[in-house]
């Protein structure tokens, strides 16, 4: 150990309850550049920004300090969070951070014709059963600055995910885990989100050439994955795609060549705090004086909140269809829009399928 690693500002974990106890953050940057890792190695990454935070690189970004602080991790946390025993830590381990330690960073600016990559981190060590890790300082603006957003991540189903592919695409979907909405993104872009590229933007390998190997490898099987983890399917479900009949994604035509990818997904967890807010809002204000519109956002609340906010009846679908045929107007804080009629289908379906099984 040199003088200059003693000096270094040292955050050490000691216990898996050091760490946080759900989710990680990592950086809008950082999601949507092009970075390959096996799933090892986004475990390991993912363990460094679990514990990464702005504030330690205080006395670095005032000038106040030379070096970048190191992260050490104790065997006791390495065995929780890999899910390893003491013997097999040193043998796992080892090639995966010889691998991290030459991974480098690639991102892109199109709109300004620029690129940078960079060597994600300075020294990767093990040794008497810790591990530590010096990121790159180059890359300091890329893991704390959160100032264009971040992908909230449950590191619990994200450490479940055996694929490494599956652990990228859970990742994309955690970044718009607010909003619900991961916009649809080129089959190129794509490429470069699941590190296909090499620093010269060609894929690395040729198969991923053939869409239908990239959709297979790289979309339905991480999908596929997904939906078989227990951890992952309590706050996410994917749809299926009523033309393609695609489940958790809809290819984007032009002509006959599949050009972008529209992924169709739900978070659960989102879903319900929109609910409970409209619910909120809903008791709050007084009940409206026309029968219809009352009928009417007794509806609205059945179907945001179904199974658990009541029963459906023929007066709710009558004043439904009187809001569809504009007789009835809907306040702002009710729409019936996109989401709340595929709610409505679904349940419709549903109840239409149980009397069919009664019959």
């Amino acid at each position: 150990m040199t003088d200059d690693d003693d000096r270094r500002f040292q955050v050490s974990t000691e216990t898996a309850s050091d760490l946080p106890k759900q989710f990680f953050k990592k950086s809008h940057e950082l999601v949507f550049s092009q970075l390959g890792l096996t799933a090892r190695e986004h475990d390991m990454m993912a363990l460094f920004l679990a514990k990464l935070h702005r504030d330690h690189w205080n006395d670095y970004r005032e000038r106040r300090d030379i070096h970048a602080p190191r992260y050490v991790f104790s065997s006791d946390v390495l065995k929780d969070w890999f899910g390893l025993e003491t013997k097999q830590l040193y043998p796992t381990l080892r090639p995966v951070a010889e691998r991290l330690s030459s991974r480098k960073v690639g991102i892109e600016n199109d709109s300004e014709q620029e690129f940078d990559f960079i060597p994600l981190f300075a020294r990767v060590r093990y040794q008497k059963g810790q591990l530590t890790i010096v990121p790159n300082s180059e890359l300091l603006h890329a893991y704390v600055d959160y100032s264009a957003g971040h992908a909230q991540i449950n590191h619990h189903a994200f450490r479940k995910l055996k694929s490494e592919h599956s652990k990228r695409l859970f990742t994309l979907l955690s970044r718009f885990r607010e909003t619900g909405v991961l916009h649809p993104q080129s089959i190129e872009a794509l490429h470069g989100l699941f590190g296909l590229l090499d620093e010269k933007g060609e894929l690395l390998k040729r198969s991923y050439r053939n869409n239908k190997v990239f959709i297979d490898r790289c979309i339905r099987a991480p999908i596929k994955e997904m939906m078989q983890c227990p951890e992952v399917i309590k706050e996410l479900e994917f749809h299926t795609d009523s033309k393609t009949g695609n489940v958790g994604f809809a290819p984007i035509m032009q002509g006959r060549k599949m050009v972008a990818v529209q992924f169709l997904y739900r978070w659960k967890t989102h879903d319900q705090a929109a609910e409970k807010q409209a619910r909120e809002k809903l008791a709050a204000e007084p009940a409206p004086d026309d029968p219809m519109l009352t009928l009417a956002r007794e509806a609205w609340q059945i179907v945001m909140s179904w199974p658990y906010g009541g029963e459906l009846t023929e007066k709710h679908d009558f004043a439904l269809r009187s809001v569809e045929l504009g007789i009835t107007k809907m306040p702002e804080n009710t729409p019936i829009d996109a989401n709340f009629l595929s709610r409505l289908n679904s349940i419709r379906s549903e109840l239409s399928g149980t009397l069919n099984s009664k019959e």
